[in-house]
């Protein structure tokens, strides 16, 4: 069965999702008190409502219109989406962003782009490794910074990595679709990225949006 590029890059990014309610649905079978089982099942719950709007989106092929996204909102939600995952692999996952931090976006679209360089910095990264996360404005301009200190990148494939199907370690399980959907998405919308690496050292993806 041939697969289009566009049914690949939206099943990579349902990936998200589907792992952070795993997580918590495992997180729960450890057992709880309630308080923090209705935390947990509120996350789910929201986790459910974005898949379905994701298909909803990709499905009846709706327009990704623009709108004003609180950064700090946006982020903090992929923090606790990601918690699972990062404290499963002993990553050190944190953020820093201003309370009223405003972007001219999509949120879904927004929310994609962000959670594949999360994902990214949590999967490359090493034991007792760290991933930090910051907004800030400058310029007219919101900056989101990406920072990890795991196995970084050769400098060579700088620009490799926002191709289809490129992977910069075949030893880690991937689509090769992550980073090509970054840049589309960016693109897309009048956005652009960056990256700063040192193989062994880490990693840091930049990326450039309108403010508001």
């Amino acid at each position: 069965m041939v697969v289009s590029d566009e049914l690949k890059k939206f099943l990579h990014d349902l990936k998200t999702p589907l792992t952070s309610i795993l997580g918590y649905v495992e997180l729960l079978r450890t057992g709880r008190d309630k308080k923090t089982r209705d935390k947990f099942l509120d996350i789910i719950e929201f986790e459910g409502e974005k898949l379905l709007k994701m298909v909803d989106v990709y499905v009846h092929q709706e327009i990704e219109v623009s709108e004003k996204i609180n950064c700090k909102k946006l982020i903090s939600l992929l923090c606790r989406e990601f918690s699972p995952a990062s404290k499963k692999s002993q990553i050190d996952l944190s953020y820093e962003c201003e309370d009223d931090l405003l972007v001219d976006f999509n949120e879904i679209a927004l929310w994609r782009v962000l959670s594949n360089l999360i994902g990214n910095a949590i999967k490359y990264n090493r034991r007792g490794g760290y991933v930090r996360i910051k907004a800030y404005k400058d310029s007219g301009f919101v900056f989101v910074e990406c920072e990890d200190n795991g196995i970084g990148i050769k400098k060579e494939n700088f620009s490799n990595i926002f191709e289809k199907n490129f992977r910069e370690n075949n030893n880690i399980i991937g689509s090769g679709y992550g980073l090509f959907n970054v840049k589309e998405i960016l693109v897309k919308n009048g956005a652009s990225i960056s990256v700063e690496s040192v193989v062994g050292k880490g990693s840091k993806f930049s990326i450039k949006l309108k403010g508001v």
